[in-house]
């Protein structure tokens, strides 16, 4: 019974440490930005498909378009934890090119594809700003490319690489400089830091999203949409921002990304309950079968001692000294 407890304590120890968050305090996190806005609250962007090229992945248009789209899913889940709805008014419209770039007609950024920088870079993206000179206004079109291949050319990006690489390029479009720390306060990958924190082309990879720090920035950077006439003046220089208090520091996942994450926790958390109780089963099975093993054999000796028959002790011979 004592190693059923302590098998116990220890399985569920395991659990709840997979479960648990990692932690790993982060001091003086920071953000500078571009010293650039857009002027328009809906942002158009032109993606540009290297469809004839074999290096060119045609889930790559739906990683790219995918991770515009989460840009706008976390900027809903920021503003209802930390408020600056008018971040809301942000819009993101995008137009395949050779499909419907005519609905983009002047696009903000236009995005594009090669198959990889060259062992010169350690790259896996690359946006290029132009910004109008003392007006803090972007000049369009920003230009975004995305490599397919690491450096050395010999491993090509997942569709999560894409999705994440994508995301961090978009995160520049939008005003965003690097960060200066790669890990946030809930053990998540910053998205805006300088080098990505993952393996390029592992399976595994997970998901990256802004973090709270980086939305505070763009908060700052597009605070122009809380006026109700728009934007006017100038945009804000290059500035440096860090989290005020009263907002963590993590990564902003949108909301449905959040739900299956949880429901994934969720079913590893019942099979690990499910295997604990497999094993406490067995361990309670092999227990009583001990028991009872034991308590037959106990019963057993117990009558063999009682069925033993004592008789009287055998003659003992009998010695004769005849005295002379």
């Amino acid at each position: 019974m004592r190693t059923l407890v302590l098998l116990g304590i220890l399985l569920f120890s395991a659990m709840w440490s997979n479960l648990a968050p990692s932690a790993n305090a982060v001091t003086g996190a920071e953000i500078p930005t571009e010293g650039g806005t857009w002027t328009n609250p809906t942002i158009s962007i032109v993606i540009t498909p290297a469809s004839n090229m074999p290096w060119f992945k045609a889930s790559y248009l739906y990683d790219v378009n995918h991770a515009i789209a989460r840009w706008a899913k976390s900027v809903i889940t920021y503003t209802d934890a930390y408020g600056s709805y008018y971040l809301r008014k942000l819009g993101f419209t995008t137009c395949i090119s050779g499909v419907n770039e005519t609905l983009c007609a002047t696009p903000d950024i236009r995005i594009q594809f090669i198959q990889s920088f060259g062992s010169q870079s350690a790259g896996l993206g690359l946006t290029s700003v132009r910004i109008q000179q003392n007006s803090g206004v972007f000049v369009a079109p920003t230009t975004t490319t995305l490599a397919t291949y690491d450096p050395t050319n010999t491993t090509q990006l997942t569709d999560t690489d894409m999705i994440n690489i994508a995301s961090h390029e978009f995160g520049h479009a939008l005003g965003l400089n690097h960060a200066t720390v790669s890990i946030t306060d809930d053990g998540t990958f910053e998205l805006m830091f300088l080098s990505y924190g993952q393996g390029v082309g592992n399976p595994g990879n997970s998901l990256e999203a802004p973090s709270t720090l980086d939305m505070y920035a763009l908060s700052n950077i597009y605070d122009w949409l809380a006026n109700p006439s728009g934007f006017t003046g100038a945009g804000h220089p290059v500035a440096i921002y860090s989290l005020p208090p009263g907002i963590a520091y993590e990564s902003v996942y949108p909301y449905s990304e959040q739900i299956q994450s949880l429901q994934s926790s969720i079913n590893q958390m019942r099979l690990e309950i499910l295997i604990v109780a497999v094993v406490a089963g067995l361990l309670l099975a092999v227990s009583l079968a001990l028991g009872i093993l034991l308590a037959r054999n106990k019963h057993v000796q117990a009558q063999t001692d009682s069925w033993q028959i004592v008789g009287p002790p055998a003659p003992t011979e009998l010695s004769v000294f005849v005295m002379d």
